[in-house]
């Protein structure tokens, strides 16, 4: 999901030829008001209702709720409102692992059958390939979906999730490919649990939420007080807000069950910004590229020609975001209550990125899709760019398709008759036409900048 966001604003950046910026804040107050006017647009937008906190360095420049955490009761989402970090779990797994590895407890090149015997393909997978999307398991969340929440929204015993993948052939060879998984990961949390003799919640309590400080996070979400944490929202627009009931920390384990908040995950930020926890030489080692630009737990990749190190987190519910830009010191922590699997906060991120270090963007406004002919559609499909750098747009069971660089491909919705947009993106596709009426070109208006491409013959 996100890495597909990524690649859109690349591809952008290599046919951009110009653009004009809209204005920067010249101080740290209108740099906070700056970023608390985007976030507020985007709310209206329906595109964020959460908590948000920016920081640069130790001084936190924005940190505030936007909507409601339980839109019946209209109770607002604050600064100390819980939501599940999801995927950002795994960050605090792969941390545990690499502290037991200091410890000597393990090495991260032991074969997972020195702990879990048992397990089909323990001979063939390593703990480094469990903590890396390198293991090539059946990921086991493939096959839950709303019908099963009679299932996985009550505990859970750990043998029927291993049950769903532990007798599945290997999808490819450990190592020689990144492959997005949780059952690597729910495994390390087994293999946790093996070593040290406890139970894997109070291992990653002893060893990170304590000495952090981090108070108001756990892992049994949905037993929390209705005062404390936000209700998840599958749809949430103008035309329809649909609650979607959380899974039991039991499914999720130690790829996706811990529950934060924004102050929380910002003691975690400043903790990987000094290297708390864990030792130099394993700071190091978790950071450094695997397959699928991925380390120990993090993602770690460019936006805008700047590094970050970042995790994010998705179920229907809830979205959450963990960035952080070491060269520059900042951190961007956004806890979402709404999302589904076709949703993504990243958007946000490098609107807020932008905004921090005084690039280009583009507050957020509310669109409206209306339903146009084929025969209009017809007009605007074709390619655009050039032919090293170009956007094919055709037309898919009635619907306009935009496909980009390395094959993906995304809808474009029509607010009229020459404007379309992206869902999730703030981009707007503006087509030209000549005195014959013929497309020539399309404007794409992105980050307050303009691309033109034109059609190509």
């Amino acid at each position: 999901m996100s890495r597909f966001l990524v690649s859109l604003l690349f591809f952008l950046s290599a046919v951009l030829s110009y653009g004009q910026p809209s204005s920067t804040p010249a101080d740290k107050d209108s740099l906070t008001n700056t970023l608390d006017a985007y976030l507020s647009a985007a709310h209206r937008a329906y595109k964020f209702t959460g908590t948000a906190l920016v920081a640069k360095g130790n001084k936190v420049l924005l940190h505030k709720g936007y909507g409601y955490r339980n839109y019946a009761t209209k109770a607002a989402n604050n600064t100390t409102t819980r939501f599940p970090i999801l995927s950002i779990t795994k960050s605090f797994t792969a941390m545990v692992m690499l502290k037991l590895q200091e410890q000597g407890k393990l090495s991260l090149k032991d074969k997972l059958s020195k702990y879990l015997p048992s397990f089909p393909h323990g001979e063939a997978v390593t703990l480094h390939h469990l903590i890396t999307h390198s293991s090539g398991l059946y990921n086991f969340t493939n096959d839950v979906g709303e019908e099963d929440s009679l299932i996985v929204c009550y505990p859970i015993p750990r043998q029927r999730v291993l049950d769903v993948f532990q007798g599945k052939p290997l999808d490819f060879k450990p190592g020689t490919r990144f492959s997005y998984n949780n059952s690597g990961f729910f495994l390390a949390g087994m293999v946790i649990e093996k070593v040290t003799g406890k139970p894997y919640e109070e291992v990653v309590r002893e060893m990170i939420f304590q000495p952090l400080g981090m108070s108001r996070s756990g892992f049994d979400f949905i037993n929390l007080p209705d005062s404390v944490r936000a209700q998840g929202y599958q749809f949430w627009s103008e035309e329809q807000l649909k609650p979607y009931r959380h899974y039991d920390s039991t499914m999720a384990y130690s790829a996706g069950s811990i529950y934060s908040t924004t102050q929380d995950m910002f003691k975690w930020a400043r903790a990987i910004a000094t290297k708390q926890i864990l030792d130099d030489a394993s700071w190091k080692q978790a950071f450094r590229r695997q397959e699928g630009n991925y380390g120990y737990g993090f993602f770690l990749d460019q936006f805008s020609g700047r590094s970050f190190i970042k995790h994010t987190g998705g179920y229907p519910g809830f979205m959450s975001e963990f960035v952080y830009y070491p060269k520059e010191d900042v951190t961007i922590i956004l806890l979402n209550n709404y999302g589904s699997y076709d949703n993504s906060l990243w958007p946000l991120v490098m609107g807020c990125t932008n905004i921090m270090f005084e690039q280009p963007y583009d507050l957020w406004i509310p669109r409206k899709q209306v339903q146009l002919d084929e025969a209009i559609l017809k007009q605007y499909t074709g390619n655009f760019g050039s032919r090293k750098s170009k956007i094919t747009i055709f037309l898919k069971e009635g619907e306009l398709i935009s496909r980009l660089r390395d094959g993906y491909e995304l809808p474009l919705l029509a607010e009229n008759e020459t404007d379309f947009y992206f869902s999730n993106f703030n981009t707007q596709f503006h087509f030209l036409k000549d005195s014959n009426g013929n497309v020539t070109k399309v404007i794409i208006h992105e980050h307050g900048q303009d691309f033109e491409l034109p059609k190509l013959e």
